[in-house]
């Protein structure tokens, strides 16, 4: 029996948006219904996305990304809800394989591996390069957890999340990334949590504890794969950066008080993450326009 699948993808439009959908559409299961979650002010310009038949385009009373996720999560009809990011494409296999995996662990929502659209490479936040911490690692994922360092897939006492190697299934995570998570629809958030407007940084560790307060278990299903684009625009100016920093830094402290967490922790882990930020910016303009066509996925500033 091919599983009964609603995708739920919150959008502001735009021409990538048809790519997401051909590729869900050209799945080994190809979902029941997509809802497209547009703002009722720009709604009328997602209208050619409803070409397909399965494809509802749905006009929330509501602007940003989690609250639209939200609206649409109360219209979706299937047993089984995929949220998706409107610029994350599935491998072929990759939702027939979410669904295998979360029907044999009951319970679970479960996410996919992500990997650059460009180089291929493998890309976790904050997981090691080399699988192992370096020297330089292990002192970050001291300030980010204390003495307990990098614990895959967890959330530190900073407040800081911790990637997941490649290989392998990991089950009782702290944390998922929101591009790609398939729930059990009896499972799902229906209220609109973020506490902030605007680009909606790390709602996805505000989402996991909400998913984890419900008893939800979190999972990674490593055979279960999906693409984006990670590589940093070479145009993006420094205003740019630092208004997603100050915006990451405000969800963070919000994010720390909630948990309980460390605050000068995760103040000393701004202030690496400076550094981090700073160093890479400069090594990459040295290699450039060498370079100018490598993918670089940037682990310092997450995807909101």
């Amino acid at each position: 029996m091919t599983p009964d699948v609603s995708v739920v993808i919150p959008t502001l439009g735009g021409a990538w948006v048809a790519d997401t959908i051909a590729r869900l559409n050209a799945g080994t299961v190809v979902p029941r219904e997509i809802l497209v979650c547009v703002p009722e002010g720009v709604a009328h310009g997602a209208a050619e996305l409803a070409a397909p038949p399965n494809v509802r385009i749905v006009a929330t009373p509501c602007r940003g990304q989690v609250a639209q996720r939200a609206h649409g999560f109360g219209l979706a009809e299937g047993p089984w809800v995929l949220q998706l990011d409107d610029d994350i494409w599935l491998e072929r296999d990759c939702l027939e394989t979410l669904v295998d995996f979360a029907a044999a662990h009951p319970g679970v929502a479960v996410g996919p591996a992500y990997h650059d659209r460009v180089s291929g490479a493998y890309h976790s936040f904050r997981s090691p390069r080399d699988g192992r911490p370096s020297g330089i690692e292990r002192v970050l994922f001291r300030v980010i957890n204390g003495a307990d360092g990098y614990q895959p897939g967890q959330v530190g006492v900073s407040g800081v999340n911790m990637g997941v190697p490649r290989q392998g299934d990991w089950l009782d995570l702290g944390w998922l990334p929101g591009g790609c998570v398939l729930h059990r629809k009896e499972g799902l958030v229906h209220e609109a949590f973020y506490p902030f407007p605007g680009k909606a940084f790390a709602e996805d560790l505000f989402h996991s504890r909400l998913l984890r307060k419900q008893g939800v278990r979190l999972a990674r299903c490593g055979a279960a794969r999906c693409t984006l684009e990670l590589s940093l625009p070479e145009a993006q100016g420094v205003g740019s950066v630092l208004r997603g920093q100050r915006a990451y830094a405000r969800a963070m402290r919000h994010f720390v008080r909630l948990e309980g967490g460390s605050l000068i922790r995760l103040h000393l882990y701004f202030a690496l993450n400076w550094l981090e930020l700073f160093w890479r910016r400069v090594t990459r303009s040295s290699r450039l326009p060498a370079a100018r066509h490598e993918a670089v996925s940037d682990p310092v500033l997450p995807r909101g």
